[in-house]
């Protein structure tokens, strides 16, 4: 059954310069666990932080983010350059808009087996991004995925145009759980606009553009637990 979770200001958290649209999948979802959906003012600042055992999909759809890892190293967000973190047994972190107010989706996935050696990988797209198709962006390590998670889920994202009506991305085996970032489209007879999300087991109808719009699709394999 297609189920639809509207933007509500209860999902909103505001920290200062910056704000969290915060949703959990539920078990349904298993792996997963948070989607955020994030607006950052310039010069917002996410102060040092450990993660453990999770992996992170960090995607910019406007303005510029700036990871910096303990050890001093540096490496900039935007619409072209999408970033997966493998936390594994541990990796600190900060994360800023120097320049630009900048808004972005954060999604945490728990990852198959715990510990392991941290890994920070960033895809870069060509300047010219396909329009009205889906964008494979991260995958398990079997897939060719330009970026790997260490969980059976696959990330994609769309740029839909007004008027266009395109097919959900289908795997067997897999429940689909989509965001909308921007713009408005339809789904059946449901009107979707920025912070709501669809998901179902089975697979989703083809969704049209009522306004350009930008969505990311999240494929997780059925039947997975949860990590401990």
């Amino acid at each position: 059954m297609m189920n639809i979770l509207r933007a509500d200001r209860d999902q909103v958290f505001e920290y200062g310069p910056f704000s969290i649209r915060r949703q959990r999948p539920g078990e349904a979802f298993g792996p997963l666990a948070i989607i955020d959906q994030m607006s950052l003012q310039v010069d917002a600042s996410i102060p040092q932080q450990t993660r453990q055992n999770c992996e992170i999909f960090n995607y910019v759809w406007r303005g510029s983010l700036l990871h910096t890892r303990e050890n001093g190293e540096q490496q900039a967000l935007n619409a072209r350059r999408v970033m997966s973190i493998s936390a594994g047994e541990g990796l600190r972190y900060a994360e800023s808009a120097p320049f630009v107010a900048t808004e972005m989706l954060q999604a945490y996935i728990q990852p198959t087996e715990l510990g392991g050696e941290p890994q920070v990988n960033s895809f870069t797209r060509d300047a010219e991004s396909a329009v009205n198709s889906w964008t494979l962006l991260a995958g398990p390590a079997e897939s060719d995925a330009p970026l790997r998670l260490r969980q059976a889920v696959y990330v994609y994202d769309l740029k839909l145009q007004r008027g266009v009506k395109v097919v959900t991305p289908q795997r067997a085996g897999f429940s689909t759980w989509i965001s909308v970032l921007d713009g408005i489209v339809r789904i059946e007879n449901e009107r979707l606009q920025q912070g709501d999300s669809v998901s179902d087991a089975a697979p989703l109808p083809a969704i049209s553009g009522e306004r350009d719009a930008l969505l990311v699709a999240f494929l997780v394999k059925d039947g997975i637990n949860r990590s401990p």
